[in-house]
């Protein structure tokens, strides 16, 4: 049995992508058009491919001790290909760094999908209460380096001059509002709620939220990789640690 696809078609004198000649895309579609084209299956109606173009711009870098960063440059000090501290950054991102956006877009999405009629105002109470009730920070708002983060503003900026912000948007920012409400503090969304928020107002499932931050990151990298291997020096972004033992002290070995 053939294996079935929506995505794309091989011919010997054109490439389908979900029924459109990729080769007459080029120079007409952005990056970010095709990739709302391979994620939604239909090219953007407006600026939706002009937002994940921004997306992608907004989380190249941020700073070369950012852990996956840091990965990549790690990695490549070791003298391997590019291709490999790349990968090795991009296997960096996960839940704890890189994996908030897509963790704010489940959160945001699953509220609206089992309260689909509650304002926005009111699913905001809720998550935030729920989330305090459980003790758990909630992923998106707030940031240790930027208060407010440059980043989520321009996003959000752009989708209110494209008219893509909407519900999801309303109710991440009731929930930044809420928060100060809860905790006193200024918590506002940063890049990782803002994608959230716009991709969810897009109508992208919440997984896309990590898939975006790796696919923009990832140009990061390959700059981060090439400019190691091409100046470092082996092993010179390896820094020595303290390490504290905590084992058994040393011992005998067993009679055989």
């Amino acid at each position: 049995m053939a294996v079935q696809t929506k995505i794309a078609e091989l011919h010997a004198d054109r490439i389908l992508v979900r029924g459109y000649n990729l080769a007459e895309m080029a120079g007409r579609y952005s990056f970010g058009d095709t990739l709302y084209l391979l994620m939604m299956g239909e090219l953007p109606s407006d600026h939706e491919g002009d937002l994940l173009e921004a997306m992608l711009v907004i989380t190249a870098v941020h700073g070369i001790n950012s852990p996956s960063t840091h990965t990549v440059r790690a990695v490549a000090n070791c003298g391997v290909p590019i291709q490999t501290a790349v990968a090795a950054g991009v296997s960096a991102i996960g839940d704890t760094h890189g994996g908030a956006g897509e963790a704010c877009a489940r959160i945001l999405q699953e509220a609206v999908a089992a309260q689909p009629n509650t304002s926005p105002a009111e699913m905001a109470r809720q998550i935030v209460a729920d989330a305090r009730t459980k003790k758990q920070r909630l992923p998106g708002f707030g940031h240790r380096f930027h208060d407010p983060d440059p980043r989520a503003q321009r996003l959000l900026a752009l989708a209110e001059k494209w008219g893509i912000n909407g519900r999801f948007t309303t109710i991440a920012q009731a929930i930044v509002t809420e928060l100060q409400k809860a905790t006193g503090r200024s918590l506002p969304l940063n890049v990782d709620g803002a994608l959230a928020a716009l991709i969810s107002d897009m109508g992208m499932d919440w997984r896309m939220g990590k898939a975006i931050f790796i696919l923009g990151r990832t140009a990061g990298f390959i700059a981060h990789a090439q400019e190691e291997l091409a100046t470092g020096k082996p092993f010179q972004f390896i820094n020595g640690v303290d390490v504290a033992y905590v084992g058994a002290e040393e011992r005998p070995l067993p009679r055989e």
